[in-house]
């Protein structure tokens, strides 16, 4: 009698565990999912905490037009394939700078030439950015290409 209970608490405990790691390989899609919304409105709110600390700073200022937002904006096709959030968080960190900075100010050349041909790493490889234009006015719109590089 006793050997059919012990057994059939190891069936019960065997059980468990299958139930447990299959309960996680459904639900692990959806946990990662909310993890990268996370990361996503983190990175977001980092931008509007730094472009609210530039607008108070340019505000006390004389009422002179300002760049208020960066909007980078991909034209590839197959943004799926590609980190968008990641490519568009480099940008505006690269260019926090420039938010709160007088519109006749902004030097749109030199942040062409940085920002063009430049080669960003990434946990999936390393993309090649290819700026197409920028237009600046109290939001700088960046228009870009990204092709994944073969190195």
């Amino acid at each position: 009698m006793k050997k059919i209970n012990f057994s059939g608490f190891w069936i019960f405990v065997f059980g468990f565990f299958i139930g447990i790691t299959s309960y996680n390989t459904m639900y692990m899609y959806k946990i990662e999912n909310l993890i990268n919304e996370n990361e996503h409105l983190t990175a977001q709110l980092e931008d509007y905490i730094v472009k609210l600390k530039k607008l108070e700073e340019s505000s006390q200022k004389k009422e002179i037009p300002v760049l208020n937002q960066i909007s980078p904006i991909m034209l590839n096709k197959q943004e799926e394939l590609l980190p968008k959030n990641e490519i568009d968080q480099y940008i505006k960190v690269l260019l926090k700078n420039q938010i709160g900075k007088e519109l006749s100010k902004i030097d749109v050349d030199l942040i062409y030439n940085a920002l063009n041909r430049r080669f960003l790493k990434f946990q999936d490889g390393e993309y090649q950015l290819e700026i197409r234009s920028i237009i600046v006015t109290d939001t700088m719109y960046i228009y870009y290409r990204v092709e994944k590089s073969n190195s």
